[in-house]
């Protein structure tokens, strides 16, 4: 495929997937401002009428906007870090890293890091040498973007592919992938058992992790976990001094 379509192509995408992410964030606001701008009803018998179902705005965001993000009931912290480091061996085995493009890679990730509902995980970013527009994350911290992207995304594109993945990492996706999966119980133990990168426990363990990696088994999400990351990566940007909106230009 040209690299013009290429460009066409991955700008599509993004548009799509944050425009609607905005646009519903947008109306959402639209709809409290104009709820504080007419004010309260003088009518004390329109006042007690609840709006109607169909009256009432549907944000299919609303789930996320409380949440409150933690480890409870999935690998504590310590133990996401070491699945996190297995987790980087394996794809260093399957995928050809590159320093190309590490820096501005860092640069803007680093501040969406800064900026997210997990701020204190050491993050950790990594570029991969192929031809596909791709980006993923896994747990610990880790966040991958192709080549192929960087060569088409401008600062704000970048920022918005980071702040999406940095989500997936906030809201826990992929241990909460593992939680469900039937091999939760056994890495779970081995990662409590690990104390280094070597030995038998690494090998069995590496075995498992590297066919997760090769089905793409923690780095594909449900359509509810990439809305819920758009929302958290829409939050992030303004407060990481990106546009949510630079992916138009």
């Amino acid at each position: 495929m040209k690299p013009a379509q290429y460009r066409r192509e991955a700008r599509a995408v993004l548009l799509i997937c944050f425009a609607f992410c905005i646009l519903s964030l947008a109306a959402h606001h639209i709809q409290s401002l104009t709820v504080r701008a007419h004010g309260a009803p003088r009518n004390d018998s329109l006042r007690s009428q609840p709006l109607s179902t169909d009256a009432q705005f549907d944000d299919p965001y609303s789930d996320f906007r409380n949440a409150r993000y933690s480890n409870a009931g999935l690998l504590n912290e310590r133990d996401e870090i070491k699945l996190g480091t297995q987790l980087h061996r394996e794809v260093t085995k399957k995928f050809n890293l590159t320093d190309a493009g590490l820096d501005r890679v860092e640069r803007i990730g680093e501040r969406c890091a800064k900026a997210s509902l997990r701020p204190g995980m050491l993050y950790k970013f990594h570029v991969i040498q192929s031809r596909q527009i791709n980006a993923f994350s896994l747990p610990g911290g880790h966040i991958y973007v192709t080549t192929a992207l960087l060569r088409l995304a401008n600062e704000n594109e970048l920022a918005s592919v980071l702040a999406h993945e940095v989500g997936h990492i906030v809201a826990r996706h992929s241990l909460k992938t593992l939680k469900a999966s039937q091999e939760y119980d056994d890495i779970a133990k081995q990662l409590g058992e690990l104390t280094g990168v070597a030995g038998d426990v690494a090998r069995d363990l590496g075995v498992g992790l590297g066919r997760m990696i090769g089905a793409g088994f923690l780095t594909v999400h449900s359509r509810d976990e990439e809305r819920e990351a758009d929302f958290l990566g829409v939050r992030t940007m303004p407060r990481a001094g990106f546009d949510p909106l630079g992916m138009v230009t």
